[in-house]
């Protein structure tokens, strides 16, 4: 009876240890996925962690206000801006920036209008790849100077503004960069393909080239353009620029015909210590198409421009000369205008416009009106 109560109990502390490490190992397997499970869950907020590192999101742009005095006129506050500008990137891979133009117009309504939403990835050093409606690159003013706070007067050269001869922009793709350094000279490109412009009677009368980008192409009908500019010296920068391809036309019958379409562009830019001069020339040529009744031709306008800033007293004198010809008319103005930087992001200006139209004789016109304008603008 003894030894079967010994072996009874020796077989009760075995089954007892036996199950103890088997409850141990269990437990040691659940920690050991436990710990398995927060190495991943770690790893995951590592990485986006790290994803959310190298994602910055910038708001910069721009606001302005306007008044206006015409000759035989009113003089009344004639503009409000407000131009938001979105900037994102992630690493030194990708960059996305798109600008809404909100502005209120005669009636007291707000418009707002998307002056460009692109995205860009950079394939290396030299060559980004851009997508989505961005600003013309044809020429210098839309793409460089156009915001209010950078434009050294309040009004845009005549030609330069929206239905000139300018294209304004583009929706499309486009390469764009830097060259390495060529016998000591730095250089840019940029090469496009965008839906084709187009062509017809605006709401005043006149014949015009639709400067804003279209989403739509009858027939595909695309443009090809490029610009290259060149820096000979440190302050100076020379640029060429050229498109081709096809103009769409809406006719009245609502059928849409295409014409053959040309740009040329020349600009340039110095900065001499407190001198700053620049100019710009652009040219479009619309080609002639039997089904229609408007008449092709050429448009083109110009401009240049000098300013000196006085850092002292923080004043700085502009005079632009601007000219214009379409198939129509030939406009030309001069300005000068006197700014105040109260910083290199804020300034007020005022300028006075000498308007000639040489086509249109009316005393008092409008196209013929001299005006005063005064101009508060500021970057951010």
């Amino acid at each position: 009876m003894k030894k079967l109560l010994i072996g009874t109990t020796v077989s009760i502390v075995v089954s007892s240890t036996l199950y103890a490490a088997s409850s141990q190992n269990a437990d040691i397997a659940q920690l050991q996925e436990d710990v398995k499970t927060l190495k991943l869950a770690n790893q995951k907020m590592e990485r986006e962690s790290d994803a959310n590192a190298m994602s910055g999101f910038q708001l910069a742009g721009y606001s302005s206000f306007d008044y206006a005095n015409e000759e035989n006129g009113d003089g009344s506050f004639s503009g409000v801006r407000f131009a938001p500008i979105f900037h994102y990137q992630y690493g030194n891979r990708f960059q996305f920036e798109g600008e809404l133009d909100i502005t209120i117009n005669n009636e007291g309504e707000t418009d707002i209008e998307l002056e460009y939403a692109a995205g860009t990835y950079f394939v290396n050093d030299y060559l980004g790849v851009q997508i989505g409606k961005f600003l013309s690159p044809i020429g210098q003013f839309v793409q460089n100077l156009h915001p209010s706070w950078i434009n050294k007067l309040p009004s845009t050269p005549v030609g330069f503004g929206h239905d000139g001869a300018a294209p304004t922009s583009n929706v499309g793709i486009a390469l764009r960069g830097g060259l390495p350094k060529m016998a000591n000279m730095r250089s840019n490109y940029v090469v496009f393909v965008s839906n084709a412009p187009t062509f017809g009677v605006a709401a005043d009368g006149d014949v015009v080239i639709g400067a804003e980008a279209k989403t739509a192409s009858v027939d595909g009908a695309k443009m090809w353009g490029a610009r290259y500019a060149l820096n000979p010296i440190g302050n100076m920068e020379i640029g060429i620029s050229a498109a081709t391809g096809d103009i769409s036309e809406e006719l009245l019958s609502g059928d849409e015909i295409l014409r053959d379409y040309d740009v040329l562009g020349a600009d340039f830019v110095y900065h001499f210590n407190a001198i700053s001069l620049r100019g710009e020339y652009i040219q479009q040529k619309v080609g002639e198409n039997t089904l229609s009744t408007l008449e092709g031709g050429t448009w083109k306008a110009w401009y240049t421009q000098a300013s000196y800033q006085f850092s002292s007293i923080n004043l700085e004198p502009v005079i632009r000369y601007s000219d214009y010809h379409n198939p129509e008319t030939n406009r030309n103005q001069w300005a000068f205008g006197l700014n105040y930087l109260f910083a290199n992001n804020i300034i007020a200006k005022i300028a006075y416009e000498i308007n000639t139209d040489e086509d249109d004789t009316a005393i008092g016109s409008r196209a013929n009106n001299n005006r005063f304008l005064a101009q508060f603008a500021f970057g951010f």
